[in-house]
């Protein structure tokens, strides 16, 4: 009878079957024993090649546990928590249908956890690889809508204002049966951008909970042109404002005074950084910023006003 695996990769994906394809040949070519991992590609009711792509990798890669598992559901929160429910590991490794990865990647997440057994999670790093030109109006502090997140070199404990981002995190399992599983009134559903389910699981759990910053756990998170366009980051910003709207709603007295505490500072970090833009003449990312900001709060007051004529 085989062993368990010690991990289990989960892939939430939609209508992302080029991206995917290329995700999981990345994934697969690792050089980690097979029965170390198992990986399960959650399908949300994709409507492109996304099934074929997925039996492919299955065929090509016959001595690796691959599950195809459809989730009808709508949502990212509800195709991660499938795959919760579907996991067989004790560390849960959340990934996006658009990375690649090199080939220690999962022998990274695999050591991390035998060697930090006081760790119940992880982040790992991420990098921006661009399909097409950056936009000239795309400035540095943008990047992490596209999944960039970097916190140096060294593994560390997450200070306090910082979390793990979503396409690269992983768990043990207990923290699920300890505190829940992801909100799902956040995160995205199908193309629209809902956000923030991940920083509200994090607030759920305990400072005495270890969750690390695992610098070689390193991934690309591809970007492609319907990304890079000021269109997707108003979508982006609205649907994070409407987030925040709603973890307000269900927040104590406590958790909203932080949360006011914290756009205000955000609001003063823009103003500088933008009149330091401007001062290097780089007046598209001044005025892309400032429009970042005010997209949040206008996502933010449609959210209110939808609470309160409800």
């Amino acid at each position: 009878m085989a062993e368990s695996p010690f991990i289990s990769v989960i892939i939430c994906t939609y209508n992302r079957a080029e991206y995917l394809q290329d995700t999981l040949k990345s994934l697969l070519q690792t050089d980690t024993a097979v029965d170390q991992f198992e990986v399960l590609i959650i399908d949300n009711n994709s409507t492109d090649e996304t099934p074929d792509v997925i039996q492919s990798a299955i065929a090509d890669f016959p001595k690796i546990q691959i599950k195809h598992i459809k989730e009808s559901k709508q949502g990212l929160s509800h195709a991660r928590n499938r795959g919760i429910r579907e996991s067989s590991a004790p560390i849960l490794l959340f990934l996006d249908d658009d990375i690649t990865v090199h080939l220690d990647f999962l022998a990274t997440w695999v050591s991390f956890f035998r060697q930090y057994p006081q760790a119940s999670g992880g982040g790992g790093k991420i990098h921006v690889q661009f399909d097409d030109p950056r936009p000239t109006w795309m400035s540095y502090f943008l990047l992490p809508l596209l999944g960039y997140h970097d916190l140096g070199n060294s593994i560390k404990k997450y200070p306090s204002n910082k979390y793990p981002f979503g396409g690269n995190m992983a768990f043990r399992r207990e923290i699920f049966e300890k505190y829940g599983t992801f909100n799902t009134q956040l995160g995205r559903i199908g193309s629209g951008k809902m956000a923030s389910e991940e920083k509200e699981f994090y607030r759920r759990l305990s400072d005495n909970e270890g969750i690390y910053y695992v610098p070689n756990a390193f991934i690309h998170h591809r970007v492609n042109k319907q990304r890079l366009t000021k269109t997707f980051i108003k979508k982006q910003a609205l649907g994070l404002g409407k987030s925040i709207a709603l973890q307000m709603q269900q927040a104590s007295a406590m958790e909203k005074g932080r949360q006011i505490s914290s756009e205000i500072i955000k609001i003063f970090a823009t103003f500088f950084l933008s009149m330091g833009y401007a001062i290097g003449l780089q007046f598209s990312k001044a005025v892309m910023l400032f429009k970042f900001r005010g997209w949040i709060w206008q996502g933010y007051a449609m959210a209110r006003a939808d609470q309160i004529s409800t």
